[in-house]
């Protein structure tokens, strides 16, 4: 155990250490390694208040980055058996047990016990339009319902080297599982050790139609879908999490929600390609069939598109209990046990007719009254009313490449009962994306890309009063597998494009804001192709050697929001100009047309209309089309009158979007419009990068904050990891409420198994 403390420790305090080696020789640079306070016996580690914002938004991140990856070999052994025995209508009826390692983002090891029930129920309706067969078109209803209860025991592992442990993963006799909970059983639990019981209760109903056409090969087909769908879902879940010496938490959490989902789809199967491989017997010969089933997998494009929404009420409550007093101990294990039947009433309750918002809100009210009794107030209870919009894109084309991208904008609510109590409210716009290259059976794919940014304005109400001035943190997560170091440079230039502009229209320059790129990630040196022979043999080809992912959260805080809102229209004019920088590339926009924008913030006004104008014929004479443009305008594209109007309307809709914003009546509607400003939604089309390069323009420097975390290992000799973990607090004061906003989204978000 002693041993296993001083690894936690170290993990904790090792990029602390190699980042203030590594950056330590520059003293006039903002962004300065984290000094983490030293924390023993504990598995929370401590971080700044914008660490912990984007804490919960990196986990996922990091886990889906992980998914479908084979990394290594070892990693991907799991032990699991299902038994189903559901009748017709009832085939996903089944009982489990699984047993697998999980990998924490810092690359330590958990081994996974995972028992399962589950009970399902789907039947489907269809009606052939127009006969059967190729082209033939049908019309689906389908129906269904699952419950579904697990009892899961997360453990960590001393050990970073996966195939190291795989003859602890065999050894059945190191299964543990939840049941019985007791007293001792909740004393024995070691530092990191994790119980969840999750119950789950879904029921939906789809409508959809479907047609079928032959290809050119009989072999071949392809399908046409559209769908439409609702979904209720309710769940409710118990953890018990050891996170130190003398505390096991204890959280219950309740969860109601509705969505309403359609879909487009198209697909297109090619059998013949596992055909050839049965008819040369090569498959067959040395795998059993279900290796020929995994290849089914790769024979079929399809390209989807889709959107959701989702309104819902969750409630969470919390205990914190020091599990080496047996009273305490045993008050935890009663509760527990008891929730049991609590646990089941409530997912049945949950179901589609039996539960609403209100319903949730009153079961949280009576198991927070029956817990008073045995463990005391609750450390920390809140509710969260959330709801949704998302759009979704999908491409599949095998083994080559599979692209997903979804776009989201949601809002929270949350009503915080314990301590400072009162109402955070949460307004979200988010776009991710993923590419996966090469994808092949079993490895899953050889390269992958993926990214999230995130843009979220929060505003907070104490109780009993108006809600206060609203912060904004933006959020960006970009992950590789297999990617060039010259990829990793260029997403980390993007950030660059940003933090150079910092206080450019208030007179500042701020060269000691951006990231210290060539620190992180050292240019390639280039290798010499005069030669033809090196030409043809590629060695000027950057090797595709780096893997991992980094992090970047910067916050405005309330002086700083209220700064880019009251700006001046000469000023955004302007500071739009400017953000046509060596980064930019805003669709039909980039850095060549700033002379343009830079002609227009000198001479256009806005008219009582919210419109750009200005003299034509000046513009004309300025940029005439019949003479050599001027240097660093664009050349045999559109016309500089075409630019010019394209231009206008994105900075009129950028300057109505500023508008919206600032005149929002109260500062909740203010946060709503701010996530619109950032997330694209708005006037001006303009999201998040190319926003934020006008946005930190109209701010003071020092009215910024920031965080950033790397851990990008590179597998070519010689190369080194980037292992770093740096803030942008340097003469800045906290940043109010950011700490308490975190604290309330990181409870809130979607936990991942490895966490509670």
């Amino acid at each position: 155990m002693r041993g296993y403390r001083l690894r936690l420790l170290t993990v904790a305090v090792l990029l602390t250490a190699a980042s203030a080696r590594a950056f330590a020789a520059d003293p006039d640079d903002d962004w300065t390694p984290y000094q983490a306070p030293v924390a023993t016996g504990t598995v929370l580690a401590p971080t700044t208040p914008e660490g912990g914002f984007g804490a919960p938004d990196r986990q996922s991140f990091d886990a889906k980055l992980r998914s479908r990856v084979l990394d290594q070999l070892c990693r991907h052994i799991q032990l699991n058996h299902d038994f189903n025995f559901g009748p017709q209508g009832f085939e996903g009826t089944s009982v489990g047990l699984s047993r697998y390692l999980a990998t924490y983002p810092d690359n330590s090891l958990a081994v996974v016990d995972d028992e399962k029930l589950k009970i399902a129920y789907a039947h489907g309706f269809s009606k052939e339009l127009n006969g059967v067969g190729a082209g033939a078109a049908s019309l689906g209803l389908s129906l269904g319902g699952s419950i579904e209860g697990h009892t899961m025991v997360v453990r960590r592992l001393a050990s970073q080297q996966t195939c190291a442990e795989v003859r602890r993963l065999a050894d059945f006799r190191d299964i543990k599982t939840v049941m019985p909970v007791t007293a001792k059983r909740i004393a024995a639990m070691k530092l990191g050790e994790l119980w969840r019981i999750p119950f789950t209760l879904t029921y939906y109903q789809g409508l959809g139609l479907n047609e079928t056409r032959p290809m050119s090969n009989p072999a071949d087909s392809s399908a046409f879908s559209v769908s439409f769908g609702r979904s209720d879902s309710g769940a409710a879940s118990m953890t018990l999490y050891r996170i130190a010496d003398d505390k096991v938490r204890f959280r219950f959490r309740i969860d109601h929600v509705v969505v309403h989902s359609s879909a487009l789809g198209v697909v297109a199967t090619f059998p013949a390609a596992v055909f050839a491989a049965n008819a040369q017997n090569i498959l067959l010969r040395f795998v059993e069939q279900q290796v020929a089933n995994q290849l089914g997998k790769y024979t079929t494009a399809w390209m989807s598109w889709g959107r959701a929404s989702s309104d819902g009420a969750r409630v969470l409550m919390e205990f914190v209990v020091d599990p080496r007093d047996p009273a305490q101990a045993e008050a935890l294990a009663k509760a527990t046990r008891g929730d049991l039947g609590e646990l089941v009433k409530m997912g049945a309750r949950m179901s589609t007719l039996h539960a609403d918002d209100q319903t949730t809100l009153k079961d949280y009210a009576i198991l927070r009254g029956d817990h008073a009794k045995t463990l005391g107030d609750p450390t920390y209870a809140a509710a969260d009313q959330y709801a949704t919009k998302t759009h979704s894109f999908s491409l599949n084309i095998p083994f080559l490449i599979k692209h997903d991208a979804t776009t989201l904008f949601g809002s929270d609510r949350v009503l915080r009962y314990t301590g400072a109590q009162g109402e955070f409210q949460f307004y979200r716009a988010d776009k991710s994306k993923t590419n996966d290259y090469f994808n092949a059976p079993f490895l899953g794919p050889l390269a992958k890309n993926s990214s999230q940014r995130d843009a979220e304005a929060v505003t907070f109400a104490p109780k009993g009063r108006p809600h206060g001035a609203p912060i904004l943190v933006y959020l960006r997560n970009q992950g590789y597998l297999r990617q060039s170091a010259s990829e990793v440079r260029g997403d980390l230039k993007d950030i660059n494009d940003v933090m150079e502009l910092a206080g450019r229209q208030r007179g500042s320059r701020a060269a000691s804001v951006m990231l210290p790129v060539d620190t992180l990630i050292p240019p390639v040196p280039k290798k010499d192709s005069s030669a033809a022979f090196a030409k043809s043999a590629g060695q000027d080809a950057e090797s595709g050697d780096r893997k991992g992912w980094f992090s970047f959260t910067l916050v405005f805080n309330q002086k700083a929001v209220k700064d880019m809102l009251n700006a001046s229209t000469g000023e955004v004019l302007r500071a739009f100009a400017a953000s046509l920088n060596a980064g930019a590339h805003m669709g039909m926009i980039d850095q060549e047309d700033r002379p343009l924008a830079e002609w227009l913030a000198d001479h256009a006004t806005l008219d009582a209309k919210g419109r750009l104008v200005y003299d034509r014929d000046a513009a004309r004479r300025a940029f005439p089309e019949d003479e050599e443009p001027p240097v660093g305008t664009r050349i045999n594209q559109d016309s500089p009158e075409r630019q010019l109007d394209l231009l206008s309307r994105k900075a009129a809709g950028l300057l109505a979007d500023l508008k919206a914003a600032r005149d929002a009546q109260g500062n909740a509607a203010r946060a709503d419009k701010i996530a619109v400003l950032v997330g694209g939604t708005g006037e001006s089309g303009l999201a998040y990068e190319d926003v934020l390069r006008v946005l930190v323009q109209l701010v003071d420097p020092l009215d910024l904050t920031g965080d950033f975390v790397s851990n990008i290992d590179g597998t070519s000799k010689g190369v080194k990891s980037s292992d770093a973990h740096l803030v942008l607090k340097k003469d800045r004061a906290e940043v109010p409420m950011l700490k308490d906003a975190g604290d309330a989204k990181s409870r809130f978000a979607q936990p991942s198994i490895l966490t509670d």
